[in-house]
This record gives C-alpha cells, structure tokens and sequence, in this order.
C-alpha cells in the first residue's frame, strides 16, 4: 500500500506525504497529542517593506469622519467603517453568536492567514485609536514590531498591521480637538 497524502493531526486536512508543515493551518506535521502544534510557521516568509498601495487607490473622502478604512493586501476593496468604542479582527464559525463589533476575516482567508477567533482590538481614544493583541496564536505586528500580548499601542493614521500573515494598512481622518474659549 502506498500513501501519497498524510493527515495533519491538529485540522485533519489532507497533505502531501513530503510535507513538513501543514499547508492548511502551519502545524508541523510531526506533531503529537501533547506537544505544542508549530504555528509560528505561519508569520514566516513575509516581506518586511508591508502593504504597498499606489494612492490612486486611496480615496480619502470616502473614509468616515469618525471611521477607519481597512486596507487588506490582496483585496481589491476597502472596508470603511464607523464604530464607537471598539472593533474586533477575528474569525466566527456558524455556531458564533452575532458579535456587530467583529470584523470577519473568515472569507479573506483568515483561516489560512493564521488569524486567531479574537486575535486584535483597535479602541478609540480621545486622541485617536490603540490596538491590542488579543494573546493570538500566531501575534501581530505594527509596522514590523511585535506587539506584547494585552498591551496597547497608539495606531496612527498609515500604520500597516500584521495579524498572523494577514496585512492592513489602516487610515483614519486625525480628530479635531474642539477649541474651548477661555474663560473671563
């Protein structure tokens, strides 16, 4: 009997039987029940220049006042969103309850991308947004630095974020202070 094909011991999918690493989810395909699964392979091979957008792409005025606008490498659209305190990068599956603060990045491959359920918040601030690593499985980044798991960052306007192997660039119009006069 020969086998042309292993099964990956942490998702179940089909590989090739030379395959070192699980084309699928990253796990080394020599794992055993009780060893830490090798998904660090899926942060490995990117490039560290990040997400290249030509600014014929970028349509500033299309962003919300009080928005952002999510740039994913290897998508043709934007996502322009308006949120009050929160917004979620993550996965759901059809057994998840409805989370409006979630953004789904199931159907941009997240999977695949190593994105964790609840891998990263972004939180509006008086000056702006902070994002937060959500103690993902396979980290992120802002502008190539990693981020400590459960600790805020600022998020300027033009950041380039790394969840997994995913990449987005993030813009956001700069908040306006309101200018208060002095009193007499």
């Amino acid at each position: 009997m020969d086998i042309n094909e292993i099964f990956c011991s942490v998702c179940k999918n089909k590989n090739e039987r030379n395959a070192v690493f699980c084309k699928h989810c990253g796990a080394a395909l020599g794992y055993r029940p009780g060893e830490p699964a090798a998904t660090t392979v899926n942060t490995g091979g990117l490039e560290k220049n990040g997400v290249k957008l030509p600014d014929s792409v970028i349509d500033k005025e299309l962003i919300p006042e009080d928005g952002i606008a999510i740039y994913a490498a290897g998508t043709s659209k934007p996502i322009y969103l308006h949120f009050d305190k929160e917004l979620v990068f993550g996965r759901t599956s059809d057994k998840d309850e409805f989370d409006e603060s979630l953004i789904d990045l199931t159907s941009l491959g997240g999977f695949q991308m190593g994105i964790s359920r609840r891998h990263a918040v972004i939180n509006r601030t008086e000056d702006g947004y902070v994002v937060t690593d959500l103690s993902s499985t396979n980290g992120s980044w802002l502008n190539n630095e990693r981020l400590m798991p459960n600790k805020s960052y600022p998020l300027a306007s033009g950041s380039q974020l790394r969840f997994g192997r995913m990449q987005v660039l993030i813009l956001y119009h700069s908040r306006k202070r309101k200018m208060t006069k002095p009193r007499d």
